[in-house]
């Protein structure tokens, strides 16, 4: 049985899109049928946090569509071109499936060099074809659009600890993008979630108000 170097894996991005467990909005909230009427109209205008925050979701929802549309083309490439690989014919007369030059160079030795060889070219030429289908689809483009837009979106979140609130629906706004941005990443239990999302959840109720409409009136 050929063997099988696995250094290849799938982008970062669009691994951690993969690991994304994405809240429902309204799946948080028992409080739908209180909506916009019980938020404070001079709270929206008077608290600019609010304004702050829903700008942070609006580009939030632009890097998750950038990355459905990164994982989209990705799966278009590797089925098909499939990721670059070769096979390196072994002096016992088994085969090594490479991915990289790296992992090709560990398996050279001058006794196999012709081999090495054949195996140095078959990866490059299939590198090429995915670097030529990956402009034709603009797949890496997409990667430097994730990019840019993860950077405006953390941009906006370091603003926010610099923000005060001026009402409970901008404590509220701020508690949503803490739980949005902390739950869309790996190993959301080993920070306590839940119990800001309780507290999120008491404020709430405290002040009739449903946080999902929040972030909707102020995207108007």
């Amino acid at each position: 049985m050929a063997d099988s170097d696995h250094s290849t894996t799938l982008s970062s991005v669009t691994r951690r899109l993969l690991m994304t467990q994405i809240v429902a909005m309204g799946a948080l909230w028992p409080f739908g049928a209180r909506a916009r009427e019980n938020i404070s109209v001079k709270g929206r205008q008077g608290d600019p946090v609010l304004r702050l925050c829903a700008k942070w979701h609006e580009v939030h929802r632009s890097t998750l569509a950038l990355c459905r549309q990164q994982q989209q083309l990705e799966t278009y490439l590797v089925e098909a071109v499939g990721f670059p690989c070769a096979k390196m014919q072994l002096r016992d007369g088994g085969e090594r499936t490479v991915h990289s030059v790296e992992s090709l160079d560990k398996l050279y030795s001058s006794e196999n060099e012709v081999a090495w060889g054949r195996a140095l070219a078959d990866l490059a030429a299939h590198q090429a074809r995915w670097d030529a289908a990956d402009v034709e689809i603009g797949f890496s483009r997409t990667d430097e659009l994730i990019q840019r837009s993860e950077a405006a979106e953390q941009a906006l979140l370091d603003d926010l600890p610099l923000s005060p609130a001026r009402s409970v629906e901008g404590v509220l706004a701020k508690l949503l993008v803490i739980l949005h941005y902390g739950e869309h990443w790996e190993n959301p239990d080993d920070f306590p979630w839940r119990h800001i999302r309780s507290m999120l959840d008491d404020l709430a109720r405290c002040h009739d108000i449903d946080p999902a409409s929040i972030v909707n009136a102020n995207e108007q």
